[in-house]
């Protein structure tokens, strides 16, 4: 364990100070817009939205940076590391989701600085729009942290292959990042519209819905709630551990220096 927090420590160095800074400008830049446009909601808005799609966003570009360029630039620090593979792409990965939590933070706060205003144009009590905005928040950050780590396992595999095709393509490794890029988005594209998917992934469905929904909306309209199969999550988990997984593989045992 020591041994991990060592390298998280690693990442942890590498990113701080681009962190802070980028976080300070994302709040100064979000609270500027805020003041500017107190009374246009759809504007306000527009620092948490931008925030929730960094977050999205940020472990898959973190990894397929990362990765690549430790791979590229200091092979020899990563393929002598006495640390398995996994220990070292852990790290990263649990960096990346703890910057991605904090812009989600972020975001939230920004959402929470505006009911006050959404609760005077709309009559609604703050506490309920409090409570919708904690549970559906929740739901929110779940499904976008677990859409994150799907993205960034492809992400790591991607950096991983283009590096080590080096020895084979020379300068024109990154076709073979293009093909690992098809193949995690038009290839699986195809497998997931299959019969044999369908019937791998819907089953134990069970329904996702806000407690608080009902109290915000028209009296005459009712939320149903998001249905989610079990099977889904189980088979897209599966997905992303195998991928890391052959990630890990190819850089203990197929990566050269």
């Amino acid at each position: 364990m020591n041994a991990w927090f060592n390298l998280f420590k690693k990442e942890y160095r590498m990113v701080r100070t681009s962190f802070l800074v980028m976080l300070v400008m994302l709040i100064i830049g979000g609270l500027w817009v805020m003041y500017a446009n107190w009374h246009h909601l759809g504007i306000v808005l527009a620092p948490a939205s931008l925030l929730f799609m960094s977050a999205l966003f940020y472990p898959v570009f973190y990894m397929l940076a990362g990765v690549y360029n430790e791979l590229r630039k200091t092979p020899h620090l990563w393929l002598h590391c006495p640390q398995p593979a996994w220990m070292l792409l852990s790290a990263k990965l649990v960096m990346a989701l703890v910057v991605m939590l904090a812009m989600l933070l972020v975001g939230a706060s920004f959402i929470y600085l505006i009911l006050f205003s959404v609760s005077e144009l709309t009559g609604i009590a703050v506490k309920t729009l409090a409570l919708l905005v904690t549970e559906v928040g929740f739901y929110l950050a779940v499904a976008i942290t677990g859409v994150s780590i799907y993205m960034a396992a492809w992400s790591s595999l991607i950096a991983v292959v283009t590096a080590g095709a080096r020895h084979w393509l020379g300068r024109y490794n990154w076709l073979a990042g293009i093909a690992t890029f098809i193949a995690a988005t038009w290839g699986l594209g195809q497998f997931y519209q299959t019969w044999f998917f369908a019937k791998l992934t819907q089953w134990g469905a069970f329904n996702i819905k806000p407690a608080t929904i009902n109290q915000v909306l028209p009296a005459n309209y009712s939320f149903g709630g998001l249905d989610i199969y079990a099977g889904q999550i189980l088979v897209f988990a599966g997905i992303t551990a195998a991928v890391f997984a052959l990630c890990c593989w190819l850089i203990d045992n197929k990566v050269e220096v």
